[in-house]
């Protein structure tokens, strides 16, 4: 999508925020309108497994799928706790607790990336969680 610019242009206003960065911008096209919104879980930017990293993921991006069983293939040859959330229904993507509904990584319950990476890029990132 383009810069935030663009939209707060052409009238968009920002509605709500969650954590760590996450905007979600508003056009109000009628005032009787219900008005969108994070779900408190996601605004929080904590998951329920608390040990080891945890991935939250749908199909929206066709790469999406391959790139996670890669990342947990690196955690797994490391002996890392991991486990793979796959959101597959509608009542799932409610519940996903980060605001980037297609990927999030959590490490030790909390929201540390919403960034698919390769293997170097990957192990850096663990070696400074770790």
């Amino acid at each position: 999508l383009t810069d935030k610019k663009f939209y707060l242009k052409h009238g968009f206003k920002v509605i709500d925020t969650a954590f760590p960065f996450f905007e979600l911008l508003y056009l109000e096209l009628k005032p009787s309108a219900e008005k969108p919104m994070f779900t408190e879980l996601a605004k929080n930017g904590i998951c329920s497994e608390k040990a080891g990293f945890s991935f939250y993921f749908s199909n929206q991006c066709p790469f999406m799928e391959e790139y996670v069983y890669f990342m947990a293939e690196i955690l797994k040859s490391r002996n890392l706790a991991f486990k793979i959330n796959k959101i597959e229904s509608l009542e799932q993507a409610k519940n996903v607790p980060v605001a980037f509904g297609t990927f999030g990584i959590f490490y030790n319950g909390k929201f540390v990336s919403h960034e698919l990476m390769a293997e170097k890029k990957f192990n850096e990132f663990i070696d400074k969680l770790i």
